[in-house]
């Protein structure tokens, strides 16, 4: 349901690669970090339990604090 995405951002004039989450063509956050592994374990929690795509953007916000 919910998977990794990468893409290219631009930081204080420096292009760098940001890691997101996007749930199956429902919603997508393109730029949650720049710590791969850090996104994509909040992917596998977001799977293993079994996440409301509508509590998505409330939980990155959490993860984010």
């Amino acid at each position: 349901m919910y998977s990794l995405t990468t893409s290219k951002a631009v930081i204080e004039d420096t292009e760098v690669i940001v890691y997101g989450i996007h749930c199956s063509g429902i919603c997508s956050v393109y730029d949650v970090s720049t710590d791969r592994d850090a996104v994509l374990r909040l992917v596998n929690d977001f799977n293993k339990y079994g996440l409301d795509p509508i509590h998505m953007r409330d939980a990155i916000e959490d993860f984010l604090e």
